[in-house]
């Protein structure tokens, strides 16, 4: 039986000496070999859970999850593990972290290209992106080869579709439907399913806020101050009511409608509200109630009111939508409608309306409308050439 030594300088500074058995000089000198490749990978001091290259890419999507579970919202790491599991484990889950190369990771997001929009194929993109970098951060591999691949944009030929926002008849339309009563059966039995559902005060809701749908759901009746809040204008102070945005409601696997606190430090947020909202939601306070309830409560299993599960207020709106002409609104149109309404408001910084929306930064090209007929540029025109 032959021996082979050397001195090794480990991963903590200390200098060991390893040694490896083999039936001949050359097999003793490969374990050697083997076992100095292992000590330099970490696997000789090996961490629970830690990553050599070796390892598959499944392993190391484990570790990034337990890191999303610590670190971020439960509805986030829900999400990414339902595209995990859905999408990417299955085409890379198998590859070992060395197998994972740029030409191979291009290909899987060009794979993508057929089925997803852009924006989801940047989500999957990032999604990896985490994984490989777990794996760098435990010297699995030297470099995140994400980073690497060119920009996902959307395939020539193709256009992203437009903000659509509704607009101010469109509004109205919408508004005088869900208030009123119509002659044909089939017609009122849907307006008394929105009624039924709130839908009328909703609807003012999100208009006057902007607010998400999970942000507006989660709102409770001590959010609300519809006393005011003294605010100095040109005109003198004056009082102003806002709802403080606190939280928000979303749906989490294996443990159903779950509140948060929101996703960022830009989502906790004052907004002030306009006599349409602050009106409504003075006629929805003179029923009783406690303070932590929700403005639009559901009913509880135990009798108490409790949250309101966002795709109701979805399946609610796709049953009536069509009769005002709007197939294609969804509850984020209100969100536009309100970003526009405010983008047209030229006194507002983006800044401003950022905060208002609850946004890192103001996204014009997600949430503002164009293309409208703005008859007034030919009165502002005339002024100025004639």
């Amino acid at each position: 039986m032959w021996v082979a030594r050397c001195r090794f300088r480990d991963h903590d500074g200390v200098t060991r000496q390893l040694k490896a058995h083999g039936p001949t000089k050359t097999a003793a000198t490969t374990a050697l070999h083997a076992t100095i490749r292992d000590r330099q990978r970490g696997s000789g001091v090996a961490r629970t859970g830690e990553l050599t290259p070796a390892s598959t890419f499944a392993e190391a999507a484990t570790l990034y999850l337990t890191k999303v579970e610590r670190r971020r919202e439960d509805s986030t790491h829900a999400l990414y593990a339902f595209h995990l599991g859905s999408t990417i484990l299955p085409a890379l889950g198998a590859l070992r972290l060395r197998e994972c190369t740029v030409a191979r990771l291009d290909a899987f997001l060009e794979a993508l290209e057929p089925r997803y929009a852009a924006n989801t194929r940047r989500k999957l993109r990032s999604i990896v992106s985490g994984v490989l970098q777990v794996a760098v951060l435990n010297e699995a591999v030297a470099s995140n080869p994400v980073r690497e691949l060119d920009r996902i944009e959307q395939p020539k030929g193709q256009r992203a579709s437009r903000p659509r926002e509704l607009t101010a008849d469109e509004r109205r339309d919408f508004l005088a439907w869900l208030d009123g009563s119509s002659d044909d059966p089939a017609v009122l039995r849907r307006q008394k399913v929105a009624r039924a559902a709130e839908l009328p005060d909703l609807v003012r809701f999100f208009l006057g806020t902007g607010l998400r749908v999970g942000e507006a759901l989660a709102t409770r009746r001590l959010d609300l101050n519809l006393d005011g809040v003294p605010v100095r204008t040109a005109a003198g102070e004056r009082l102003v009511p806002v709802v403080t945005i606190a939280g928000n409601v979303t749906w989490v696997k294996g443990k159903g409608l779950v509140r948060h606190d929101g996703k960022t430090e830009a989502a906790l947020r004052v907004v002030p509200l306009p006599q349409l909202a602050a009106d409504m939601l003075r006629r929805r306070l003179e029923e009783p109630g406690e303070p932590e309830w929700p403005v639009f409560p559901a009913a509880g299993r135990d009798g108490r009111p409790t949250y309101r599960w966002p795709s109701n207020v979805r399946r609610t709106l796709r049953s009536v939508r069509e009769d005002v002409g709007l197939d294609w609104m969804t509850p984020h149109t209100w969100r536009r409608t309100y970003a526009t309404i405010l983008d047209d408001e030229g006194t507002l910084t983006d800044r401003m309306k950022a905060d208002l929306m609850g946004q890192a930064r103001f996204l014009k090209d997600a949430y503002v409308s164009r293309g409208e007929l703005h008859a007034d540029a030919a009165i502002f025109l005339d002024s100025a050439l004639s």
